[in-house]
């Protein structure tokens, strides 16, 4: 359904109108100010790299670099708004954004882990390897849509028997020219409500650097040990490798409509809040589904 191009008439007041965009562009950017700061161990006080930060419940969040130091966009209006910071293996810490900006290094004190409670199959109890998800016939792309480091994309798998031991995680590439990027890929608990949680099944960072324009990026969890008797959201983060315009302009994964229940969701920065994604009005009851899939044993 094309939609209509509307059009206006600027030659009357067309200085007035341009120079009033000039006074809010110079008003946006005189707002907009960058707080550069670095996440370390409390103990050793060497860098936490790929930490999150993130300003909770406003989008506007940033991953630290292999060395801990990040870059986080902020305006006066943030100055009491609470920033979270947290990392794999370390306690989360939360502290008002005027307070990062007088002691701008975050120190993250290690956090033992409680490994969850797993039935284990012996191993020749596993009778089967299949493959759980969305692996191909895509009619189309879906963009990243990333508005700083730290966006995710992901959708949710569910198990066919309990328990499943997951093998491989799989993304399949419509397009990258954005040249070579660095994931974090992340397997998170599923809420009460279906929607993600914040909370990682993997007790480590997976981190992936990866050029390949076209086809699946294929990340090998058999180390992990991965058993699980429950469904769960399975993300790919961007944390580095170009900027935000070649990201969300130019890396596109395959996807495709359906009616199952195959919920796609997607967050623009780092702590940010999970969206729902719909295909809109035009195709009532179907859902977009993301060509992402894992392999597991059950």
């Amino acid at each position: 359904m094309p939609f209509p191009i509307l059009s206006m008439n600027f030659e009357r007041g067309s200085r007035r109108l341009a120079t009033l965009v000039l006074c809010l562009i110079a008003a946006v950017t005189a707002q907009a100010q960058v707080v550069s700061g670095t996440v370390t161990e409390a103990a050793s006080q060497q860098g936490v790299p790929f930490a999150n930060i993130g300003i909770l419940g406003k989008g506007i969040g940033t991953v630290a670099d292999d060395t801990g130091a990040f870059q986080l966009k902020y305006s006066e209006a943030n100055l009491n708004d609470t920033v979270r910071v947290s990392s794999i293996g370390y306690r989360a810490q939360r502290l008002l954004l005027r307070d990062l900006l007088a002691r701008p290094t975050v120190r993250l004190a290690e956090e033992a882990v409680t490994l969850r409670e797993v039935k284990v199959k012996a191993k020749g109890l596993y009778k089967r390897t299949r493959t759980l998800g969305n692996t191909g016939n895509a009619s189309g792309t879906i963009n990243l849509s990333a508005s700083d480091l730290g966006a995710e994309i992901g959708t949710v798998i569910r198990l066919k028997h309990t328990p499943t031991k997951v093998l491989t995680a799989n993304f399949n590439v419509a397009y990258n020219r954005a040249g070579s990027l660095t994931y974090r890929v992340n397997l998170y608990r599923l809420l009460p409500n279906g929607q993600p949680s914040n909370v990682k099944l993997v007790q480590r960072d997976i981190i992936v650097t990866s050029g390949v324009t076209e086809g699946p990026i294929t990340v090998d969890l058999t180390a992990d040990h991965l058993v699980l008797e429950e469904d769960f959201f399975l993300a790919l983060e961007w944390i580095g490798g170009a900027d935000v315009k070649k990201v969300s302009n130019q890396l596109a994964f395959t996807a495709s409509v359906g009616y199952t229940n195959n919920d796609l969701y997607i967050r623009k920065t780092s702590q940010g809040v999970w969206e729902r994604q719909s295909v809109g009005a035009y195709l009532a009851g179907m859902q977009p589904r993301a060509s992402f899939y894992v392999m597991v044993q059950d």
